[in-house]
């Protein structure tokens, strides 16, 4: 085994056991490095969350979309029916017995 082979052996070995953080001294801006990692992690959950809010207000916009035509599409009908002749029409087709008022209607005083 070449020298090169085992510098890089043992290389490997100092960073994965640690030892590296001892021999060049870092170990006195360890609690920099943590900070950086923190805020890091701080960063990328919080781009997560605004991302997943994002799709939130999305799915919200085509769920409003959908109800305002379901809305026009029920006040367009409602403003068909609002004809007499078509309720009437209506009510025929489906064999109602329900008839249009003989008489305008009376005010009732209770006691």
């Amino acid at each position: 085994m070449g020298k090169k082979a085992q510098n890089f052996k043992k290389w490997f070995v100092d960073i994965f056991s640690g030892d590296i953080i001892l021999k060049k001294g870092m170990y006195r801006q360890m609690w920099f490095v943590t900070y950086i990692f923190a805020l890091f992690c701080i960063i990328i959950a919080w781009s997560l969350y605004v991302e997943k809010k994002m799709v939130q207000v999305e799915r919200n916009a085509k769920v409003i979309e959908a109800l305002e035509v379901s809305y026009h599409q029920r006040s367009i009908e409602l403003v068909g029916l609002d004809q007499r002749t078509k309720v009437e029409a209506l009510l025929e087709k489906n064999h109602s017995k329900l008839l249009p008022p003989e008489e305008p209607a009376k005010l009732i005083k209770a006691e």
